[in-house]
């Protein structure tokens, strides 16, 4: 029967792509793993067979991409569970929008619509990751962190132009083994060939050792490696604590000006308490030593998840977190509907931060975005064209004991690095803590679950700004307005058939 060997391909194509976003090195099953998929959609006519296997394939992808959530030890295994299902199920939606949004431009130009399926593709991907459920961790283009050369092109089209290039080479690779059409060969290989050569170019237009300066602010970065059981503890979180001034004591050197803690370092201490302040002063500082950390800020009605600089003087600067995850950080809509944070699933209720924020010292200058808002081009690229030294990352990723959840967490820096040519500074609680240079190398790591220390000179960065950083999403943007004509003239053209 025909019917199995459908699901079948669409099984297979959905763990290809899926698998690619595990492991690094099996990031190249991006480049063909949706020709299955397509071998069966682009054949299909029944418009609710369609629907049917674009959801079968997105909810495969998806679990297999983020089945990590059910393991979130920060709430009951039932309520981890329970998000990873809606999760699963609002992402796989979007694969239901695209082939939704192809199947009239299909029925209008036939011959051709396999063109704009990249175009629609990239078009979903990219709105999904604005709004209330902003999401790219699961873009296609993070699968292909191991591909330097291929990733360097993110400084121009972002992440949404290697999602574009994946779509394309699989359409590609469907036209030539299903429809047997050798002409079309050349197009496939300058499809193919072209984004690593354009790489290789500018790659080598950069100078690595502009990245270099005998003037630097000194940084130390620390990962305590606290578990989220010890670090509710209040007992277990204070001697946390001394341990972590006691390392950074004993890591510090004459030259360091700068100390980077992550997210939650401090969770039962607010910096705006005075006897914490006064703490840190006996304890923590010296002479010319600042401390960025995660810490808790709050007002007469709002707890933010924040950012903080300080040194013995006090506050120099904070930043509050604008990118919440929802059912962790806070309760959908509750900012309009108060009553909603009295239902409590282990969410924290913090407030949105309202504005994008630039720390200053000594002349240098970097943002210090928080955990999940690494993973959101825009926000980076907003702070990038403020005017940036570097992009530093506090992260708690101790909600999850194991891989995959960090790596692919980690992973997605690349990216920030590239799209805006700043080095990325990622201080994560329990891992994965590294140093990606502009060009995307990982320069040094902590690896998941140790403690360590790093060292990192941040140099002036001149103010010098990439294509991506200055203008954004434009390749998006104009995929988005063809998506929207196309569809436009196909509707029209179906009323007037009708």
């Amino acid at each position: 029967m025909i019917l199995p060997n459908k699901y079948i391909s669409v099984l297979f194509s959905a763990v290809l792509v899926g698998l690619s976003q595990h492991y690094s090195y099996l990031g190249f099953f991006s480049w063909f793993g949706l020709v299955p998929l397509l071998g069966i959609i682009f054949k299909e006519n029944n418009f609710f067979n369609l629907i049917k296997y674009s959801l079968i394939w997105g909810l495969v992808y998806h679990l297999i991409v983020v089945f990590w959530l059910a393991n979130n030890i920060g709430t009951t295994p039932f309520i981890a569970f329970l998000i990873m299902v809606i999760t699963v199920l609002i992402l796989s939606l979007n694969t239901v929008l695209i082939v939704l949004i192809w199947n009239p431009i299909r029925r209008f130009i036939p011959n051709l619509s396999f063109i704009f399926f990249p175009t629609i593709w990239v078009t979903v991907e990219f709105i999904r990751s604005y709004g209330l459920l902003g999401f790219p961790w699961v873009s296609l283009a993070n699968s292909q962190t191991e591909y330097l050369y291929l990733i360097q092109n993110a400084e121009y089209v972002g992440i949404y132009g290697i999602s574009f290039w994946i779509i394309s080479l699989n359409i590609f690779l469907h036209r030539i083994i299903f429809r047997k059409q050798d002409f079309k060969n050349i197009i496939f290989l300058i499809i193919l060939i072209l984004p690593w050569f354009s790489g290789f170019i500018i790659i080598d237009k950069y100078d690595k050792k502009s990245f270099k300066s005998k003037e630097v602010l000194e940084t130390l970065i620390m990962q305590p490696n606290i578990g989220l059981v010890d670090k509710r503890d209040f007992d277990k979180n204070q001697s946390s604590m001394k341990n972590l001034i006691d390392s950074t004591l004993k890591n510090i050197s004459t030259s360091t000006k700068l100390v980077i803690w992550p997210e939650s370092a401090m969770p039962y201490q607010s910096i705006q308490n005075r006897g914490v302040r006064n703490f840190l002063n006996d304890n923590l500082f010296i002479e010319n030593l600042n401390l960025l950390t995660g810490n808790i800020i709050y007002n007469e009605t709002d707890y933010f998840n924040s950012s903080v600089l300080i040194n013995k003087n006090g506050i120099l600067g904070t930043y509050n977190k604008r990118q919440l995850v929802p059912l962790a950080e806070y309760f959908p809509f509750s900012s309009t509907f108060k009553s909603l944070r009295n239902i409590n699933i282990g969410q924290a209720n913090f407030s949105k931060g309202d504005k994008d924020y630039v720390f200053e010292l000594d002349g240098y200058r970097f943002a210090s975005l928080i955990c999940i808002e690494s993973t959101f081009p825009e926000i980076n690229r907003r702070h990038a064209n403020l005017g940036i030294d570097a992009l530093i990352f506090l992260v708690n990723d101790g909600w999850y004991l194991n891989n995959p959840e960090p790596m692919q967490h980690a992973r997605q820096s690349i990216f920030r690095a590239i799209e805006n040519r700043l080095p990325v500074i990622r201080c994560a609680n329990t891992g994965i803590s590294q140093i990606v240079n502009p060009l995307g190398v990982i320069e040094n790591k902590i690896d998941l679950n140790n403690f360590g220390t790093m060292r990192h000179g941040i140099i002036k960065n001149n103010n010098e700004k990439t294509f991506y950083t200055k203008y954004g999403n434009v390749f998006s943007l104009v995929l988005l307005v063809i998506t929207l004509i196309v569809l436009f003239l196909s509707i029209v053209n179906y009323k007037k058939n009708e």
